[in-house]
């Protein structure tokens, strides 16, 4: 194999919506209404990354969700965001913040004026923000931080005799619920700096619903935007990047508290993947990325219409021993558990919310037991046992990038 150098480069746009693409107020009864103001506007972050001839855009956006039906056409959205980098390299992956607009086609928002305008207004910051990353592009080297963050997540489906609860039912939680298992507390930092060790993006992966201003109606990027601000004013972070985990089944012990909630829980994040012990240097010589789609099964009592809103899109990027895989969906921890299991890779980062909303992806033991995420509705349509399928996916293109990698 050639030795390559990588390459990288991140930029920001604004896609804060107007106050009148409003906030979802209840998933099960498909309700909006409009924000009231503005606490902080809403970004894409943009990193790109490039060896030899292979050019991947990652896009993370300050959005609940984004699924085929609320873009117009998942292929049609992705070809207009960049006329440079083909629409299956576009990473799209949302913080899942609540406290964005109503973007996945939950309610009838995505089919008003004021929606589509915004829709059309933010392809086009991002397609610009795409484009000054690729003019920023400059040798890159990388280096892998993992801490732990106690204190700010939680097993969310509590246990009761009557059946399952979230947690945010029975606040504030009493102690001997915090650490119900499983929970996935550990911070995994990407530090992408140039030949001068100067930033050019910090991309921090983490597991808990960003959900402190749930139904406050102030647009804000959440914990997640938080963390952003805290580590972008530093120089040496670069652009800042969040990657929500499989938290499908995970919470802070707080939820609708407000701001300073969110605040302390990005600034914590932040200082968190700042810190400089057990960095380990990854050999950036060696880029690869797939991609593959699964038409997964849907449940006819969810009541969904379009099927390409069952559409599974992953995504996987390997840098040398890390990979880094991009699920849909709202996935469980246990799922991500196995596939970090069965990765060949020595580091593996996982981020839910990638491409398309799938929804939940409830585990077969939590259809078992019920509760909130297994539906059936609009968010959880999909059949019993699409974890494993997502599961079974996600390790077959990990192993045969690795494979492939170390025989080439």
């Amino acid at each position: 194999m050639d030795q390559l150098q990588l390459q990288a480069g991140a930029a920001v746009a604004d896609i804060t919506p107007p106050l009148e693409v409003g906030l979802l107020t209840s998933s099960v009864k498909g309700l909006y209404e409009p924000f009231e103001s503005i606490r902080l506007p809403l970004k894409a972050r943009i990193l790109v990354l490039q060896s030899g001839d292979e050019l991947v855009a990652i896009v993370a956006l300050d959005l609940l969700a984004i699924n085929d039906t609320s873009v117009g056409g998942w292929t049609i959205f992705k070809q207009s965001l960049s006329d440079t980098i083909p629409a299956d390299k576009i990473i799209i992956c949302c913080t899942h913040t609540h406290s964005a607009p109503e973007s996945s086609a939950m309610s009838g928002l995505y089919l008003t004026k004021s929606y589509k305008i915004w829709l059309d207004d933010m392809k086009q910051r991002i397609k610009t923000a795409i484009n000054e990353a690729i003019v920023r592009l400059k040798p890159s080297s990388l280096s892998i931080s993992t801490d732990t963050l106690n204190g700010y997540s939680m097993q969310r489906r509590i246990k009761t005799p009557t059946g399952i609860i979230m947690s945010d039912a029975i606040q504030p939680i009493a102690p001997e619920l915090l650490d119900l298992p499983p929970v996935d507390r550990r911070v995994k930092t990407l530090h992408f700096k140039d030949d001068s060790g100067c930033g050019i993006a910090t991309v921090v992966q983490a597991v808990c619903h960003p959900v402190h201003e749930m139904c406050i109606p102030k647009i804000s990027p959440e914990f997640p935007g938080e963390m952003c601000i805290a580590l972008e004013k530093t120089a040496q972070n670069g652009v800042a990047l969040f990657l929500n985990g499989a938290a499908g089944n995970t919470n802070p012990p707080t939820v609708s508290c407000g701001a300073e909630y969110a605040r302390k829980h990005g600034i914590a994040l932040a200082e968190t993947a700042q810190k400089q012990e057990g960095r380990v240097e990854i050999d950036i010589t060696e880029f690869k990325f797939i991609h593959n789609e699964l038409q997964l099964p849907a449940r006819k009592e969810a009541g969904i219409t379009n099927m390409d809103d069952a559409i599974g899109r992953l995504s996987v990027i390997c840098i040398g021993v890390l990979a880094i895989v991009f699920l849909p969906g709202e996935v469980f921890i246990e799922t991500a558990f196995e596939i970090e299991e069965n990765s060949p890779f020595e580091h593996t980062v996982i981020a839910g919310f990638g491409e398309n909303n799938i929804g939940y992806l409830p585990t077969q033991a939590a259809f078992n037991e019920g509760g909130y995420e297994v539906g059936p509705g609009k968010w959880s349509f999909l059949k019993p046992g699409t974890d494993q399928l997502l599961a079974k996916e996600a390790t077959r293109l990990l192993k045969e990038l690795y494979y492939t990698t170390i025989n080439s």
